[in-house]
């Protein structure tokens, strides 16, 4: 099974199949020139990160590496104070309050620690050869050289701002991904922007960086009428309604649930009821897909190890939840053209 899931990461186009899955459900799906989109982040499952945790992860690695290696090329292993580092890891976890000035000793002592390794280790490896590690190990060993600078940069500058910040030495892809919620204001996963059409949601962009979804209005639109044709209502939150997507929706003269801005013309009730309804929609139907999805179809915490796995457990989490919607408009009776 893992063989299979591993080659239908790497050769996975969800954008071309999502085209062929939306012209089978079309006959199934009424209200095709209506969507709605919103941006939501589908976690991995990894540890919450911290910098002492990564830090000292990075170190128990590299040491039993260069204890490794000097068993296989039969050497003598270097004086390390391994055992101490760690006694002082332990002692800082256990601590209930964990002071900053306490916390930046404990940075700047495995930071110290982890160069130390760093150089015994490429000692070894310039002296016996690089082919003592595989090609996992020695991915992982660029990985951790990548946090420590990170680390370091923060040490010496903490002002700076770190780009690509690892977060994870088992998913070095992961960023950090700020979303300003009370009980979660920050999430580490993949984020996905989603358009949905008469309740079936797709895929309009996936990406493990930040970006602000308030750009992808136009894509958006562009995706739905490749797969439906016509776009004549849209629905999004508060992020969306920039000047540039207002006029963009104007000129096209779809209507949105945007609160407007001047005076408003003739039909302005009929205009606010039609507001009201496309945020309501969104806002019941939309964001209700999101926790449907993480609770019922695996979603919650993706378990894969891989980007490309993990990419394709998220695009089959979202069709599977489609196909059961579409299956039961099926069992209720004929497809919406047949019955016109």
């Amino acid at each position: 099974m893992s063989d299979w899931r591993c080659y239908l990461g790497r050769h996975l186009d969800f954008k071309k199949m999502q085209l062929v899955l939306a012209k089978h459900w079309k006959p199934y799906m009424k209200e095709t020139h209506v969507s709605m989109a919103d941006a939501t982040v589908y976690e991995s499952r990894i540890t919450y990160p911290t910098d002492i945790k990564l830090l000292w992860t990075s170190a128990h690695w590299l040491y039993q590496r260069i204890v490794e290696v000097c068993k296989e090329v039969k050497v003598r292993r270097p004086r390390i104070r391994y055992q101490r580092q760690r006694e002082r890891c332990l002692a800082f976890q256990r601590r209930r309050k964990k002071s900053r000035r306490k916390e930046k000793r404990m940075r700047k002592g495995m930071i110290c620690f982890i160069t130390r390794l760093l150089e015994r280790l490429e000692q070894l490896l310039e002296t016996h050869g690089d082919h003592l590690l595989n090609k996992r190990q020695q991915q992982r060993l660029k990985t951790i050289r990548a946090l420590y600078y990170q680390q370091r940069q923060r040490v010496t500058d903490p002002q700076s701002k770190i780009e690509n910040r690892i977060v994870s030495l088992h998913r070095p892809y992961v960023r950090p991904i700020v979303r300003g919620k009370e009980v979660k204001p920050v999430e580490f996963g993949a984020k996905v922007h989603l358009l949905q059409v008469d309740g079936i949601n797709f895929i309009e962009h996936l990406s493990y960086d930040a970006y602000n979804e308030g750009t992808r209005l136009k894509s958006a639109i562009w995706m739905h009428r490749d797969l439906f044709g016509a776009c004549h209502q849209f629905a999004a939150d508060k992020i969306y309604a920039t000047n540039e997507n207002r006029k963009y929706c104007t000129r096209q003269k779809i209507a949105t649930c945007f609160v407007p801005k001047g005076k408003q013309g003739a039909h302005e009730q009929q205009s606010r009821a039609l507001r009201v309804e496309l945020g309501r929609q969104r806002g019941t139907v939309l964001e209700g897909s999101f926790g449907n999805e993480k609770n019922h179809y695996m979603l919650n915490k993706i378990k894969a190890r891989r980007k490309d796995t993990e990419i394709l457990w998220i695009f089959f989490g979202i069709i599977t939840c489609n196909a059961v919607q579409i299956s039961r408009r099926k069992a209720r009776g004929k497809p919406v053209s047949m019955a016109a």
